[in-house]
């Protein structure tokens, strides 16, 4: 397990983590704590009485269960951290790693020559259709004030001609819809035209058919308000028509001269599509670079798990050393407690061996 240990300076945090195998060092432990206790102590003990080792001997006999003990708890302890070392060793491989990178910049080369041709193109194309498009967005809500003042004025025209509340609103809203969807339509009606004389003709045509057909209900309106109203005898049918074909030339020339035309719309969506296009691009590209940035970032993690690892290694095996060291000397004064002649051998004076160490042979 990791343990991490935090430092405070003045100015910021620093967290400095250390790898750390508790469960390791408490097994070490364990181990250590019984070798002194059945192993060192009564050895020392059962030496002595026999006033061995014997004063004069100048090299150590007696002692290698001890080293052979602590050499296995150097194997086993190498044998453990050297899998923790290879499952690192395969996320940081550094020529699957390069591998990966080289084939990422390969596809993210691609994109960002793509991206550049395709923002090229982008650049190019007028751009001036989204602005129009978007005012006029904005002017329907004209349109909208407008059916609404035609909703109401054929409403009270309606509720004079003793119709219900409801009816008189659900007629004159489709009156105002009917307005609104004439005007949207027919500048393209209009444009079908292949020249200016028959543009001008649906035009005449289409303002002829509609002044009839406001003068009809107009009509019916002025019949209705003179049968309501005893003083009503100038209200004419033709001023209905002619306050329905004011909205109807007002909202047409507001669409006429604000809409795009349906090759406007063509181009606009054309330029919308290339934007999209661009858009995904630049999605692409900037994953492709955090991918390549996540392996460089994975590969360094890896590389500091690592070289924490062997660092780790280096002190278990100078752990083991200092417990062999202490099982050792606790053997010697063990040993000269319990002796009856009061000697000293030689070699105990002598410097404490070496373990065999691990760490110079674990495989990177």
């Amino acid at each position: 397990m990791k343990k991490q240990k935090q430092y405070n300076t003045n100015d910021r945090d620093i967290k400095i983590i250390r790898y750390r195998k508790v469960d390791l060092e408490e097994k070490l432990l364990l181990e250590h704590q019984t070798i002194l206790q059945e192993v060192a102590i009564p050895l020392g003990k059962d030496l002595a009485a026999m006033n061995k080792p014997e004063p004069d001997s100048k090299k150590d006999y007696y002692s290698g269960v001890i080293s052979t003990t602590y050499n296995k708890m150097m194997v086993s302890t190498k044998k453990e951290l050297q899998i923790e070392i290879e499952s690192h060793s395969i996320i940081s491989d550094n020529i699957r790693a390069e591998r990966e990178v080289k084939d990422l910049s390969k596809q993210l080369h691609l994109k960002e020559n793509d991206y550049r041709l395709k923002k090229r193109e982008l650049e190019k194309e007028d751009n001036t259709l989204l602005k129009r498009s978007k005012r006029y967005k904005n002017l329907r809500w004209f349109l909208l004030f407008i059916i609404l003042v035609d909703t109401f004025l054929s409403s009270a025209a309606l509720q004079a001609m003793q119709y219900s509340l409801i009816v008189s609103y659900v007629v004159g809203s489709a009156l105002g819809i009917g307005i609104f969807l004439i005007s949207e339509h027919l500048p393209d009606i209009i444009n079908k035209g292949k020249t200016t004389t028959q543009k001008r003709m649906i035009a005449l045509s289409a303002f002829l058919l509609l002044a009839i057909i406001f003068y009809v209900l107009g009509i019916f309106r002025s019949i209705s308000v003179s049968g309501a109203f005893e003083n009503s005898q100038g209200v004419r049918p033709i001023y209905f028509a002619c306050l329905n074909m004011f909205f109807v030339i007002v909202t047409t020339l507001t669409v006429y001269f604000n809409k795009l035309t349906k090759f406007e719309r063509q181009k606009l969506d054309e330029w919308i599509l290339k934007k999209e296009v661009v858009e995904v691009l630049s999605k692409e590209i900037g994953g492709l670079r955090e991918q390549i940035e996540n392996i460089h970032s994975h590969r360094e993690e890896s590389e500091l798990s690592r070289r924490q690892l062997l660092i780790y290694a280096s002190d278990i095996q100078n752990l083991i050393q200092s417990y062999f060291e202490e099982s050792l000397k606790t053997f010697y004064s063990t040993n000269l407690i319990h002796r009856s002649d009061g000697k000293t051998p030689l070699f105990f004076e002598n410097g404490v061996e070496k373990l065999t160490p691990y760490n110079n042979n674990i495989k990177l």
